[in-house]
């Protein structure tokens, strides 16, 4: 996929320091490996929507946190017996970043920028990580989505209250995006890789497709690959 940068505080002057480069580097290589995960006519309600959310998670979850060694899913709070968590958190020298994958809710970006702005005043990160999908994207998954660009008109609104860098990143289709159509694989339902207690098949397809196994021979007796 290519991408969209907004910077916020200069994140982007930031991470793009001799110091730090690497980190940009690996998070521009990740995204323009992601493919477009869809399963067309997934809603008998809406024939507009075919991108499956979960896999486009489920893909971040292996490219960061498995293959390129960010935390998984790292407290973003001190506070003793909080429960609230990042998604992914790694150091590129003396740079800490959180990261935060949203292709939910519109309401869960709010959130998102919370825990950011969390760990960044208990000294925990030094910068924001937030990953989410183009306007156009977003409406192929659901209603109300999380969109760039209403997160970038929205975010400098902010400016006394959230301090610290955040480097937007708005995930777009170009000539050279891979579209995978998992309907044409051997599950028979996208209940069967979206429902409950099916996430190992999520991770069964996204391991196979990074590896280049064509969509059509992977089923539940695929290996399971990755996970964190």
């Amino acid at each position: 996929m290519d991408f969209d940068i907004y910077s916020y505080r200069f994140a982007k002057e930031i991470i793009e320091h001799p110091n730090y480069v690497a980190a940009i580097n690996e998070i521009s290589q990740i995204i323009r490996d992601c493919p477009l995960y869809i399963w067309p006519n997934k809603s008998a309600n809406n024939q507009r929507l075919d991108v499956v959310q979960q896999l486009m998670n489920a893909y971040f979850d292996v490219k960061f946190s498995c293959l390129n060694g960010w935390d998984f899913h790292p407290n973003a709070t001190q506070i003793p017996n909080s429960s609230l968590k990042a998604d992914f958190k790694k150091t590129f020298n003396s740079l800490t970043i959180q990261s935060e994958v949203q292709f939910g809710n519109m309401s869960r970006w709010y959130s998102d920028v919370f825990k950011f702005q969390t760990a960044y005043s208990q000294n925990m990160i030094n910068m924001g990580l937030c990953i989410i999908p183009i306007i156009d994207i977003g409406r192929r998954i659901d209603s109300n989505i999380t969109n760039y660009e209403r997160c970038v008109r929205e975010l400098p609104s902010a400016d006394l209250s959230i301090t610290l860098p955040i480097l937007m990143i708005g995930l777009r289709l170009d000539a050279n995006t891979t579209i995978i159509d998992v309907s044409q694989s051997q599950f028979n339902t996208i209940g069967d890789i979206t429902g409950r207690g099916n996430s190992d098949n999520l991770y069964r397809i996204i391991n196979a497709t990074i590896n280049n196994t064509p969509i059509g021979t992977i089923s539940n007796n695929s290996p399971i690959g990755n996970r964190p």
